[in-house]
């Protein structure tokens, strides 16, 4: 078959090919005769001359939207590749360390190595959403009930995780993604330092405290800034993860369409997390509290549409949620379905209230196992996660 130059054939460039290459499309001579197929390789120093003599190929077919997308990505760091049987709960506690780490570098090095923030926390973020791909239940199971860290870590961390899977449910490209979860775990740099002291107070905040607070985004923003960051959008989630739908937030009073999206995406994680978190003064809220408070406020506080997106994405009754079945055991979540009313639990306590020696998984679209209520996170004791969710110990010999 003849393929002439209107048909998209031009000549290929000496930097193409080279000897002992395997060829990636078929080339034609210029009036359109076939030369050597896709496939063949390049063995000879005279197949070389003479394709790059007279060898033509056809030009690339139009990308896809989403083939760009991710030719503009591949160049970026990309979720981390776990092994099936990692354990996530292990993981998350290192990922603990490598952030406190991260916070003492931006708090006591006056001039961090150029770029080294940047790349740390990245590093980071592909390790969180290579995580959230492997078990991204567990992971919400962590956000509701591990509490062994320091809020300080533990709280980013957390509003990571659900970002990430939020990103993940609206196809956010990588190269939003990295800089938008770096601002989740380094949104709240700016108040490190009295952080802990805030946590445990019981008394309202004094008017010098509130104006600390008000103005964190934006110390959080110059102390990135003095690290090296300089990505816009990264710094720019920053400083606006506290603004609301409505003009209530701060430090600017944004509005609607101008707090970017990715800072209304980690507003709702950054409310949630704290809301289902334990203070020294109050027990964490329930899952389907906390989810409730959001709905309350979609619209006025938060994106409406985002809102529901992320009630969607938890589900009713998200895992690591403390539930009450029919069956009057108590029980945790540990794995979303298709019907958000009928997750898959585990019953941690038989109906007198006593602990079983081990969880036991139940089928909760079971009419005798249906979930009947939720319950607060003290419902049950301090239970090792990796048991809940029976994940199996690499031994070592």
């Amino acid at each position: 078959m003849l393929i002439d130059d209107n048909q998209g054939l031009y000549p290929l460039e000496d930097d193409e090919i080279a000897l002992g290459d395997t060829l990636p499309w078929t080339v034609f001579s210029a009036d359109g005769k076939l030369l050597m197929r896709e496939g063949a390789q390049v063995d000879s120093q005279r197949k070389l001359d003479m394709l790059l003599g007279s060898g033509h190929r056809e030009r690339a077919k139009p990308q896809t939207p989403e083939e760009e997308q991710a030719e503009e990505d591949a160049h970026l760091p990309q979720p981390v590749r776990y092994a099936h049987d990692t354990n996530p709960f292990t993981e998350l506690d290192e990922f603990c360390y490598a952030l406190a780490d991260i916070f003492v570098t931006l708090d006591h090095e006056e001039q961090p190595k150029p770029g080294s923030i940047e790349r740390r926390c990245y590093e980071l973020v592909s390790q969180i959403q290579g995580l959230c791909k492997l078990n991204g239940d567990a992971l919400l199971g962590a956000v509701h009930l591990n509490s062994r860290q320091p809020y300080i870590v533990q709280h980013p961390l957390h509003v990571a995780i659900i970002s990430a899977l939020i990103a993940k449910k609206l196809n956010i490209p990588q190269r939003y993604q990295l800089p938008m979860l770096a601002a989740a775990l380094t949104q709240n740099v700016g108040m490190n330092a009295y952080q802990l002291q805030l946590n445990r107070q019981r008394k309202p905040l004094t008017p010098k405290q509130r104006e600390l607070v008000n103005r964190h985004p934006i110390q959080s923003v110059k102390l990135l800034e003095k690290a090296g960051v300089t990505d816009p959008l990264w710094l720019e989630v920053v400083l606006q993860h506290h603004e609301k739908i409505d003009g209530s937030g701060y430090p600017k009073g944004l509005k609607g369409r101008q707090i970017r999206a990715e800072a209304r995406v980690i507003a709702l994680g950054d409310v949630y997390s704290a809301l289902v978190s334990s203070r020294p003064y109050r027990p964490g809220l329930s899952a389907q509290q906390s989810l409730r408070a959001l709905f309350k406020q979609r619209g006025a506080q938060f994106d409406p549409k985002l809102t529901m997106i992320f009630l969607n994405e938890l589900g009713i009754y998200p895992p690591g949620a403390c539930v009450k079945l029919k069956s009057k055991e108590t029980a945790v979540v540990t794995q979303r379905t298709q019907d958000t009313r009928a997750p898959v639990v585990v019953s941690v306590k038989d109906p007198k209230g006593e602990l079983y020696m081990r969880p036991r998984e139940r089928d909760t679209s079971l009419e005798r196992y249906a979930v009947v209520e939720s319950l607060p996170r003290d419902a049950i004791p301090h239970l090792n996660p990796t048991i809940l969710w029976d994940i199996k110990l690499k031994r070592v010999n």
